[in-house]
């Protein structure tokens, strides 16, 4: 019999193969299925990025290995973007490096920090990638919870004295997967001084930065000391529904960026040079996709609220992200809450408790679904 690495085995299952082998369980039975667990998107790529891929892709001399830190365009590409975005001036040789779609990078920036017995501070319920990314690399984790008194925002107070001396990083998800809370200034502020105080890196995830209604989102790099210990995250795949392009990059303290880049060459490599062309095309111009995006949003949006208040349900009210994050009514918990749905209406969601303890008690619904999905759901819901 094969023995197996205890990393690998602390690392587990994703949770989200849970959901997914939900549905397609309900699937092989027969059932007309709304999926409303999984955060992908309906919403075609944009025209610019296919002719982009199209293009770079019909020339043999992108067919080969590329940068580790991806094509010097792409890189560029992505300067401007945080530059017109946020204000924020990065170095595209030294402080941005292109990334397999943010899921792989955030796996993978642990392995910078975390020797075996070292501590990460993550939250409750949180994205798991940096979990096992940080298991793997053998270290464990400090989770603080997430909780809905504080706006879902982390209580630094709630963190002991002893963990956060021995933290290395801290991990941060703003606009939050998968609460949708928003990160304020004050919280980035005071951020940045707890970091400071205790030696911290932090690791910003930010895949839904252009996922918002009226209020722009804030990237933690605009605050001033920020580019002394920050690496941000950014995602191509929600903000241009490029989810099967596996496209993103990383940006911030060059040091840390370094780093990333060094662990990428010896552990992975670099997106596609078509793919990257793709991506440049949509942060050069693909402004106008993203008032259209937006907007279907917004009007999915408020549809899955209007359902949920409809059967008085409470729900945490936020403009970003496309999740309804929703309280679990009555006695039950998150996963039989989310089995009901399923069983009695044909529908999936995500259980807030395969996402952390502290998700316990809500459900996470998705509706980056087409809008006769939603209509559907009503239906059959209400």
């Amino acid at each position: 019999m094969v023995r197996f690495s205890e990393s690998i085995t602390k690392a587990g299952t994703y949770p989200f193969k849970k959901v997914t082998d939900l549905k397609n369980g309900l699937i092989k039975k027969g059932v007309k299925v709304i999926d409303l667990g999984m955060g992908d998107t309906t919403l075609p790529a944009p025209e610019i990025a296919i002719e982009a891929v199209q293009k770079a892709v019909a020339d043999p001399a992108n067919h080969h290995y590329n940068f580790y830190n991806g094509y010097p365009f792409f890189r560029e590409a992505a300067s401007s973007w945080m530059e017109r975005k946020h204000g924020v001036k990065l170095d595209p040789e030294k402080e941005i490096t292109a990334v397999i779609g943010t899921k792989e990078a955030l796996f993978r920036m642990p392995s910078s920090f975390i020797d075996p017995g070292d501590i990460a501070i993550i939250p409750d319920p949180s994205y798991p990638p940096l979990e096992s990314g940080t298991l793997s690399a053998g270290g464990g984790v400090h989770f603080v919870p997430l909780r809905h008194q504080n706006g879902f925002m982390i209580d630094f107070c709630e963190i002991p004295e002893n963990i956060k001396q021995k933290a290395k990083f801290i991990y941060i998800n703003y606009p939050n997967n998968p609460t949708s809370a928003v990160m304020t200034d004050a919280f980035a502020k005071e951020l940045l001084k707890q970091a400071q105080i205790y030696d911290w890196a932090i690791l910003s995830d930010m895949a839904y930065s252009e996922v918002y209604e009226n209020r722009r989102n804030v990237s933690l790099l605009e605050f001033e000391g920020a580019k002394e210990r920050v690496i941000e995250f950014h995602s191509l795949s929600k903000t241009f529904s490029m989810t099967g392009f596996r496209i993103g990059f990383a940006c911030g303290n060059s040091e840390m960026v370094s780093s990333l880049v060094k662990i990428k060459s010896i552990r992975g490599s670099s997106p596609f040079q078509p793919v990257q062309a793709a991506g440049a095309a949509v942060m050069e111009n693909g402004d106008g996709y993203l008032l259209t995006m937006r907007e279907f949003y917004k009007k999915n949006r408020m549809l899955l609220k209007s359902i949920f208040a409809k059967k008085g349900l409470e729900i945490f009210n936020s403009e970003s992200t496309f999740y309804v994050w929703a309280k679990v009514p009555g006695s039950m918990t998150s996963l039989e809450y989310s089995t009901l749905l399923v069983e009695k209406y044909g529908t999936v969601v995500t259980p807030g408790s395969i996402l952390g303890a502290g998700g316990e008690g809500w459900f996470r619904a998705c509706f980056a679904c087409r809008t006769e999905d939603i209509l559907e759901f009503e239906r059959r819901f209400i």
